[in-house]
């Protein structure tokens, strides 16, 4: 099956596997290996829920956890699987979230640069999209698409993508900035309304104030990734990031973690309040 088929074509199969829990909440089967989501919330300066950012857990069939990465780099970029696998992502965190008491709140997804080329060149995924939204009365303004690691050569498809999304009401987050697939250069190119700092730089003074003054210059929000410490979190903040997400404020959550979340402001010494 030709690669660009696969999100019209192929619907209900992503469907199919899915899987429903007691809860109302779902996991996905492929391949042998089972996926579940987790919710990292992304805070403002007070500590206030702003979005949530999908992740997911992947199981193998002895019931080991796997590591994502790992298991995301040995997929070939465009592949059949790695198309199928950010969808059936998409879907589990978009359904999750739509059955909990954040409904309403901003949800950001990772999403393979494959599939953008698919929501620029076939009307029919992006309207399949929508339904689904639809269905779920999830928003599409509550919908971030994170662009991740890409080659060059795939520049013109995921700029073409990112503006039928746009027209749809669904906008995009550069993630991972400053690392080698998330330059200044793309940043001009692509223009996200999300700038997402990488982890690794959290802690750099003149990275986090230059990475600052590019989203300015190109009307983006900041985002600070991978936030673990105290200081990293009050060094993004003299320096103007707008939001903030790691472990110092709240590890990822599981669905079921999810509904009892209770975000709160954080204190003026910096603790977070969080339960």
């Amino acid at each position: 099956m030709e690669i660009e088929t696969i999100y019209s074509r192929q619907m209900d199969y992503i469907q199919s596997l899915l899987r429903y829990q007691g809860d109302e909440s779902v996991y996905g089967h492929y391949r042998q290996e089972s996926f579940y989501s987790a919710f990292q919330p992304i805070v403002d300066h007070s500590g206030e829920l702003f979005a949530f950012e999908g992740l997911v857990r992947i199981y193998n069939q002895q019931g080991e956890l796997k590591n994502t990465g790992d298991y995301f780099d040995r997929l070939k970029p465009g592949s059949k699987a790695n198309v199928i696998v950010t969808l059936l992502c998409a879907k589990l965190h978009t359904m999750n979230l739509a059955h909990s008491r954040y409904r309403t709140t901003k949800l950001f997804i990772n999403v393979a640069p494959s599939v953008f080329t698919l929501l620029a060149n076939h009307h029919q995924a992006i309207e399949q999209l929508m339904y689904r939204l639809e269905c779920l009365k999830i928003q599409s303004s509550q919908i971030i698409y994170e662009i991740t690691e890409f080659d060059q050569s795939e520049m013109e498809g995921i700029l073409r993508g990112q503006q039928r999304l746009a027209e749809y009401g669904i906008l995009t987050a550069l993630d991972d900035y400053g690392t080698r697939y998330s330059t200044y250069e793309r940043a001009m190119q692509i223009k996200a309304p999300y700038l997402k700092i990488d982890r690794s730089f959290v802690s750099n003074k003149r990275f986090v104030r230059s990475a600052v003054e590019v989203a300015q210059s190109i009307g983006a929000k900041t985002i600070a990734e991978g936030v673990e410490t105290q200081q990293q979190y009050q060094l993004c903040k003299e320096y103007g990031v707008d939001f903030f997400q790691g472990y110092w404020l709240q590890r990822p959550m599981t669905t079921q973690r999810l509904s009892q979340y209770r975000g709160k402001a954080l204190e003026l010494e910096g603790h977070v309040l969080g339960t």
